[in-house]
């Protein structure tokens, strides 16, 4: 049935983005968590025919969490994820079928929201926070910016999941339910103008990541190199054309507000990297952010779950 229910989310995605009748072209699903920035190039991109002309179609999946977007690629239900920046360490510390081909933002995920008149993370003392659950790129930052000002996340704060995304968890923020959330860099002028308090958490990170299974990659390595090709050639269409990627932002991140909309894409067209590189400090930051759940994961060598030999081979194209 859960199955099922994908393929039909697929379905609709490529009727949504206008996939071209009558062509022969391979079919990748790529799944993304809970918030859909991560996938705005891939939504611009299928909508615009860019992955088309690598003889792509691409069906974007949202699942509710990380955890969802692990078990979708392990169980071969998509091809690729997409801003599972804890997954892909989660999987290979596992030793599973898991590999880390590219991101194109490495700037932080994630500002703070919350009722509170605070000006200080520190501030934090006492209150609930809502997360994306265990397990989740939320959590994981949570408790690393709980850390930072000296607040252990066990005792001096009540962590909450709430999956569904940061609209979500934004909203529960709104109604009085929880008192902070983390939002997407993006949501932060939304949420300034719905009242909150908005904390910026600088920290280079890897939220732009894209990773498929290593079985994959070397069954099919020209279609994930098409599949790279496309998302470079979206991401650089995103910087270039203002007024396209804000019709696609309005749509995927249900912000109807232009002020917002124009807040949200300078910031993120000016962190985007069509070059696709991820970069070492980004990763550390995800591996420090893990740390606190197990201390084991910042003995992981950075690149370890990376193979960047595609976007190396590709170098001169992604400039």
């Amino acid at each position: 049935m859960q199955h099922r229910r994908w393929i039909f989310t697929i379905v609709i995605f490529v009727l949504l983005l206008g996939a071209g009748p009558g062509v022969a072209q391979t079919l990748l699903r790529i799944a993304t968590p809970g918030a859909l920035t991560g996938a705005l190039p891939i939504y611009l991109g299928a909508k615009k025919g860019v992955f088309s002309k690598y003889g792509l179609t691409v069906g974007v999946i949202a699942t509710r969490n990380e955890q969802m977007n692990m078990q979708a690629l392990m169980s071969d239900s998509v091809q690729f994820l997409t801003s599972s920046s804890t997954g892909l360490f989660y999987l290979g510390k596992q030793g599973l079928d898991a590999v880390g081909l590219a991101s194109w933002n490495n700037s932080s995920p994630y500002s703070l929201a919350t009722r509170l008149k605070i000006k200080d993370l520190k501030e934090l003392k006492g209150w609930k926070i809502a997360s994306s659950g265990a397990g989740g790129r939320a959590d994981a930052f949570i408790r690393f910016m709980l850390a930072k000002v000296g607040l252990d996340h066990r005792t001096d704060a009540q962590i909450i999941p709430l999956s569904g995304g940061s609209s979500v968890r934004l909203a529960a923020v709104v109604s009085g339910n929880l008192d902070a959330t983390l939002i997407s860099t993006l949501q932060g002028r939304q949420a300034e103008k719905l009242g909150l308090t908005v904390i910026p958490v600088p920290l280079e990170y890897i939220w732009g990541i894209n990773l498929t299974r290593r079985s994959y990659l070397s069954k099919n390595r020209d279609t994930v190199k098409n599949y790279l090709r496309g998302l470079s050639d979206s991401v650089r269409l995103m910087m270039a054309d203002k007024a396209a990627t804000i019709a696609v932002m309005r749509q995927v991140l249900k912000i109807d507000d232009a002020d917002s909309l124009e807040d949200a894409y300078k910031t993120m067209s000016a962190d985007s990297r069509p070059d696709l590189f991820p970069t070492e400090e980004a990763i550390v930051n995800v591996l420090r952010t893990m740390s606190y759940e197990d201390p084991a994961f910042m003995s992981i060598p950075p690149y370890k779950f990376f193979d960047l030999s595609l976007i190396q081979e590709l170098k001169p194209e992604l400039r």
